[in-house]
């Protein structure tokens, strides 16, 4: 998973002609808890672009919390990477800005004071990152297909149930539609015939199984999707 964003970003770095740039996008930014409330400006536009933030303390065993636009722009409920929970109120995500994001004080696992802390931020953008939510459409779908905005095939998709519990289902290039791997998990991955849908993830979609994956008719979904050295923007 560490080599898809990785290559997403050298993609970014690695491309001539455009004017958005890796630090445009992409921010690893460290902070010190407070809690309370502050913002945390790392030249993400946010607000205007939409995007993700994950963080994590350094040095304690509280839990990840995952943040998005697309989920809500103020008070939004977060995510664990670390954990098969539904969405939950957490510190990360109480406001998005044109210049990066702020920290509440809710869950005290991420701005509990004075713990060291750390935070990635992805903005969307084609080429190099996507959000996208979803709900389970009616029945037990098979091959239910969905829309994003990457403007290519996805090396890299990170999916979780937000209304219910369930585990973190990723797909990697490198496994196919056909398997699966866990984000809160450290098992090998697993067999889902057709679990990404009867074909591979593409540049506008791809395909969502309920019977892996699902839950419910009705049951909410996020995911995050990572390009794999797309090169078309950047430099």
């Amino acid at each position: 998973m560490q080599t898809e964003i990785v290559k997403a970003l050298m993609g970014a770095a690695g491309a001539v002609g455009g004017a958005t740039y890796v630090d445009d996008v992409f921010s690893t930014y460290l902070f010190n808890g407070n809690s309370g409330t502050q913002t945390i400006t790392n030249g993400i536009d946010f607000a205007g672009e939409g995007g993700m933030v994950w963080c994590k303390t350094r040095g304690s065993g509280s839990h990840h919390e995952i943040a998005d636009t697309e989920r809500g722009t103020t008070n939004p409920r977060v995510l664990r990477s670390n954990e098969t929970d539904a969405e939950v109120n957490g510190d990360v995500g109480n406001g998005f800005t044109s210049s990066g994001f702020s920290l509440g004080f809710e869950s005290g696992d991420v701005n509990t004071s004075p713990r060291a802390g750390v935070s990635w931020s992805f903005r969307k953008r084609p080429g190099f990152f996507d959000v996208v939510t979803f709900t389970q459409a009616s029945g037990t779908p098979t091959n239910q297909r969905i829309s994003h905005s990457l403007g290519s095939a996805p090396g890299m998709i990170w999916m979780k149930c937000t209304s219910g519990t369930r585990d973190w289902f990723c797909y990697h290039r490198s496994l196919g539609k056909d398997k699966y791997l866990k984000l809160n998990s450290d098992v090998t991955s697993a067999n889902a015939t057709n679990g990404w849908g009867t074909s591979e993830p593409d540049a506008t979609e791809f395909g969502f199984n309920a019977n892996e994956f699902g839950l419910s008719t009705g049951s909410t979904y996020v995911a995050y999707l990572f390009a794999h050295d797309d090169q078309s923007y950047g430099e």
